[in-house]
C-alpha cells in the first residue's frame, strides 16, 4: 500500500519495497516489520520549482541518483540504477548525498547502492571503485555496488560503524 506525500515523496508499506525500473533494473528492500518507508523519486521528479511540491530540493539540471529509500530511524539508502558507467553513478550519488544531508527528512545516516550491468572486474575500475568506497566509508556512508538483478537488500546492511 502506498500513500502520496507530493510528486516526489511517497510513503510505502509492505514486507518488500521495490523501486520502479530504470535502465532495465529495479531494487527490492526487505521490510519484514512492515514499517512505513519513505520513497523519494529523486532523479526525474524532485526538482526545485516543480508545480505541486514545496519540498523538492534538487536543481533542475543537477545530476543525481534515481531514488532515496528511507527506513526512518535506521538509514536512508541512495539508489542509482545504471546501465553502465559505475564511476558516473558514484558521482551522481555524491551529488545526491551533498543535497540530501541538508534536507529536513534526512535521518543523518546514509548508505548508497549502485546496481549496474557493468561489473567492476577490470583492475583499473576495481581500484577506482575501491578508492571511492573508502572515501564514502570515511564519511560514514557504506557504498555497495552490484552487477546483478533480483537481489533483495536489508536496510541494516547499509549501516556503517556505530550506526544501528
Amino acid at each position: 500500500m502506498a500513500t502520496s506525500a507530493g510528486p516526489c515523496f511517497e510513503w510505502k508499506t509492505g514486507s518488500r519495497i521495490t523501486t520502479p525500473t530504470e535502465s532495465g533494473k529495479a531494487v527490492t528492500f526487505n521490510n519484514p516489520d512492515g514499517e512505513k518507508i519513505l520513497f523519494v523519486h529523486a532523479d526525474k521528479r524532485c526538482r526545485k520549482g516543480r508545480a505541486g511540491c514545496t519540498d523538492c530540493f534538487f536543481e533542475p539540471d543537477q545530476k543525481v541518483a534515481d531514488f532515496i529509500v528511507c527506513k526512518p530511524g535506521l538509514v536512508d539508502v541512495i539508489v542509482e540504477l545504471k546501465g553502465g558507467k559505475v564511476i558516473t553513478a558514484v558521482e551522481q550519488i555524491e551529488q545526491t548525498v551533498s543535497v540530501w544531508r541538508l534536507h529536513r527528512l534526512c535521518s543523518g545516516k546514509i548508505g548508497a547502492l549502485i546496481v549496474s550491468s557493468q561489473g567492476a572486474s577490470h583492475p583499473i575500475m576495481m581500484t577506482k571503485l575501491q578508492k571511492r568506497q573508502e572515501q564514502f566509508q570515511k564519511r560514514g556512508i557504506r557504498l555497495i555496488h552490484v552487477a546483478a538483478k533480483g537481489q533483495a537488500f536489508e536496510f541494516a546492511s547499509f549501516c556503517v560503524g556505530n550506526q544501528p
